[in-house]
């Protein structure tokens, strides 16, 4: 059993919380908040059975948990992923990972340092859709690519913390990271930001943002753009010699599709089964029961890689 701890009682967390009901081998054991009553109300709502605390700190203390997500605001994860680790809990953290490569660097030396496991949380890396997606690329059933589009965009902007400096707001942390995970996914982790527009709020946080990425030399050319303005298809497309591949939304896989270079439907799939959280989670408990300190499906130098990417970008806004 995988007794799980639950840091942050946002939007998120409620989420994680309800797809994991009926999850054989997981028991959300705790949930923390620095507001007690909230943590109070969230557990009635998403886990009645799970103890309550009113600071993080109190549920990284606390004995029994194997893991803990960590879903705090963007600017609170690496404080928390500290706090976690040196009370020696194993972590799975929200996308963004962190603020910046740094951070990131620091949380991954204190694991390695004491043996604890990290994960960045980027769950659409989990779903069997873009692992099946994947497998098509690496069969080279569409050949060398040669092209990545996708968008992401949902009508958000009301929500107060993506629009405030303070917690990290902003279109590119909150959704750029799974095109830039799509990409690196498929391309490596080597790919090099060469033009980046963003329109912002008054607040200075990104409100949209449209981006192109490069892989070195001749390599593919991937064109993105995000938005919390309004919600677009979320659709997403992968060129080769050989043929295509698109995908029904790449923020929580619905459908994908095979192509030929005539246009024909090859091969299509549809999402069936666990959701990504789900699926995330599970993953994480068997690496910490084997004794592995990272994922497969999203290792660390893939967030360190999407970090220092994110960094990047932010500059050239």
């Amino acid at each position: 059993m995988l007794n799980l701890g639950i840091v942050g009682c946002g939007n998120m967390a409620g989420v994680m919380a309800d797809s994991l009901k009926g999850v054989e081998g997981v028991n959300i054991a705790a949930v923390a908040s620095r507001d007690p009553k909230k943590a109070k109300a969230f557990a009635k709502v998403h886990c009645p059975e799970a103890k309550t605390y009113g600071s993080y700190m109190k549920l990284a203390e606390a004995k029994g948990i194997d893991l803990v997500y960590i879903a705090s605001p963007n600017t609170y994860h690496y404080e928390c992923a500290i706090m976690c680790l040196k009370a020696h809990k194993n972590i799975l953290v929200e996308k963004p990972f962190t603020m910046s490569r740094a951070e990131a660097d620091s949380i991954f030396t204190e694991a390695k340092n004491r043996n604890l496991f990290v994960c960045e949380a980027m769950w659409t890396a989990f779903m069997p859709l873009h692992n099946q997606m994947l497998a098509w690329i690496r069969e080279g059933r569409i050949g060398a690519v040669k092209y990545i589009s996708a968008n992401l965009g949902y009508d958000i902007e009301d929500v107060p913390r993506l629009t405030d400096p303070n917690l990290g707001g902003g279109s590119y942390p909150d959704l750029g990271v799974y095109p830039s995970h799509l990409a690196m996914s498929i391309l490596g982790n080597d790919l090099i930001p060469t033009n980046v527009h963003a329109r912002r709020y008054s607040t200075g946080v990104d409100r949209d943002v449209s981006y192109v990425l490069e892989q070195p030399g001749e390599g593919a050319l991937c064109s993105f753009y995000v938005t919390m303005s309004a919600k677009t298809d979320r659709n997403g497309g992968i060129v080769g010699e050989d043929g295509y591949i698109r995908i029904r939304n790449i923020n929580n896989y619905e459908k994908i599709a095979l192509y030929d270079t005539d246009d024909e439907i090859i091969e299509e799939c549809e999402a069936e089964g666990l959701n990504g959280y789900a699926c995330e989670i599970l993953s994480c408990k068997k690496a910490i029961e084997e004794g592995r300190i990272q994922c497969d499906e999203m290792p660390w130098n893939r967030t360190a890689a999407l970090v220092s990417l994110g960094d990047r970008i932010r500059s050239m806004m």
